[in-house]
């Protein structure tokens, strides 16, 4: 229970301070929660191997294209 009032209590004080122009905890509070997503849509192409492919093979892709300059 103490975690979760922690979670909610930092949420809201990032918005308050986001309201006062620091947006450090709000940024804090993406990352947590773009690394979750990440962690999902990974596990999620680990069960669709065909998906898995293409996305190995558009990463190459853009890898190829970023580095030919």
């Amino acid at each position: 229970m103490h975690i979760l009032a922690f979670i909610l209590i930092f949420i809201v004080g990032s918005i308050i301070a986001a309201c006062d122009g620091d947006y450090s905890g709000i940024a804090a509070i993406g990352k947590f929660v773009g690394f979750f997503v990440l962690l999902f849509v990974v596990l999620w192409l680990f069960t669709q191997p065909v998906l898995l492919i293409i996305a190995i093979v558009v990463l190459v892709l853009i890898v190829i294209g970023c580095s030919a300059k």
